[in-house]
């Protein structure tokens, strides 16, 4: 059956739908590949270029997630104004490019400024990806397709880190590798530069998606006489539910950020495991995320549907308590290498759920901004996010215990902190999500939904 909308220019089979959603998944994929593989070379990168854990975090989070922020927000207005496809192309060739030329750099302000490149071509995927996927698809599915698009988060970081512990293990051997132009390459360069590469050719299947529409304005006029709704006015209007709502999963992407940036290191360090078993190990850990997502599709959608404005929301605040209790467990109370596996493995299952929030911020948003409140939701993602995470764990680590060792006290505490800090915002959330629902169900900025008719 099709589903008919105005955006797409008609009807959208569900073949074409599943497709659609399955090129944004691939791109995203290539994304965390080429955000997280560095997560795996801490030590090698630190003992090349003699930084410290804080600057290895600033190049790991603050770089990447400054520059991915502040391009998201000029993004998410062209994504509403532009061509979703060329949009798509360039940002995808300009991360990969980018990542590739990681591989190059010989000093810290190279290396960070190539990951400015990174943050800024990735900049263009969520905004495109989100409000392509609540255009196509009917509001009591958008949920799951978002999911579905975010799996990609899941899988591109376990195969940036499986492959980049193959990788760096097997370059490791061999000395590194020799390039015509280039020279010799350090194994974890060479890295950068073999998982880079392929990015360009995943840009072009942007020109295979379909157009859900060049601008706002044409979008409106095919929809309703009304003129597409003003951004400052909407903000103003749902100060609150954006705070509490965006803010409560800004406060998850940092639990979930640290963790994954310093879990390696923590295996490495202490449990003295080699850096190829680190890997495996991750890969797999990193996939059990797959399940959260699922997870949080299934039941927001089945809460939407039945009746709870703030389905979205819901499950998160019941899995933060649980991720507390297992950062304290996992992080600082064991000493059993496969509890704190384990642990992490649950951790990183209950901390996805909360990609659900996402699609209800669509949900409460005209179509003619969800490009902008998209890019808005992942700027304050990984401004906090990618910037704090890494972060927060460093400076405890080394400022507070004085002992790399320590890393897993450290993740405890800024674990144990931030999770508390998310269940009041999500408490607080909850009557702002319902009353944002409710505006838009009743015509409240006069432009109404794109709805595909199942």
């Amino acid at each position: 059956m099709t589903s008919a909308n105005p955006a797409t220019g008609g009807t959208l089979s569900p073949a074409r739908q599943k497709y659609a959603i399955g090129v944004l998944l691939l791109m995203y994929v290539f994304a965390y590949m080429d955000r997280n593989v560095l997560a795996l070379m801490v030590d090698p990168i630190k003992e090349s270029l003699q930084i410290s854990d804080v600057q290895f975090s600033l190049v790991h989070g603050v770089a990447f997630g400054a520059f991915y922020a502040v391009f998201g927000l000029p993004m998410g207005y062209i994504v509403d104004r532009f061509s979703k496809r060329w949009v798509l192309f360039w940002g995808i060739s300009i991360w990969s490019a980018a990542t590739l030329a990681c591989g190059l750099a010989r000093s810290f302000p190279t290396l960070a400024f190539f990951r400015f490149g990174v943050g800024a071509g990735e900049a263009t995927l969520v905004p495109a990806a989100y409000s392509t996927i609540s255009r196509i698809l009917p509001k009591d599915r958008t949920a799951m397709g978002i999911a579905v698009f975010s799996m990609g988060s899941g899988i591109g970081s376990a195969v940036a880190i499986g492959i980049g512990g193959y990788l760096i293990a097997k370059l490791t051997k061999l000395g590194g590798i020799a390039l015509p132009f280039i020279g010799h390459l350090e194994p974890w360069q060479a890295v950068f530069v073999i998982i880079g590469a392929p990015g360009l050719f995943v840009a072009l299947l942007a020109f295979t998606l379909p157009e859900t529409g060049k601008s706002a304005a044409a979008e409106a006029e095919t929809l309703a006489p009304s003129e597409p709704v003003p951004l400052m006015p909407f903000l103003a209007e749902n100060r609150a539910y954006l705070f509490f709502t965006i803010g409560g999963l800004a406060l998850i992407t940092i639990l979930a950020y640290a963790f994954a940036a310093w879990m390696p290191a923590l295996l490495l360090r202490q449990y003295g495991k080699d850096v190829a078993w680190v890997g495996y190990v991750m890969s797999a850990v990193t996939l059990s995320g797959l399940i959260g997502f699922g997870l949080s599709g299934y039941f927001a959608d089945r809460l939407f549907r039945a009746g709870y404005k703030d389905g979205h929301v819901i499950p998160i605040l019941y899995c933060v308590p649980v991720i507390i209790v297992l950062t304290i467990v996992g992080f600082h109370l064991t000493g059993d290498i496969w509890v704190a596996v384990g642990c992490y493995a649950i951790i990183h299952i209950l901390a996805t759920i909360g990609n659900s929030v996402g699609a209800h911020v669509q949900l409460a948003t005209p179509p003619s901004l969800r490009g902008r409140l998209a890019a808005i939701t992942v700027a304050a993602q990984h401004l906090c996010g990618l910037a704090l995470g890494p972060l927060l764990v460093a400076l405890v680590t080394d400022h507070w215990f004085h002992d790399p060792a320590r890393v897993g006290d450290s993740m405890a505490i800024v674990g144990t902190i931030i999770g508390l800090l998310a269940i009041l915002f999500y408490i607080l959330a909850r009557a702002h999500a319902r009353a944002a629902i409710t505006r838009m169900e009743e015509g409240y900025y006069h432009t109404p939904p794109i709805e595909a008719v199942a």
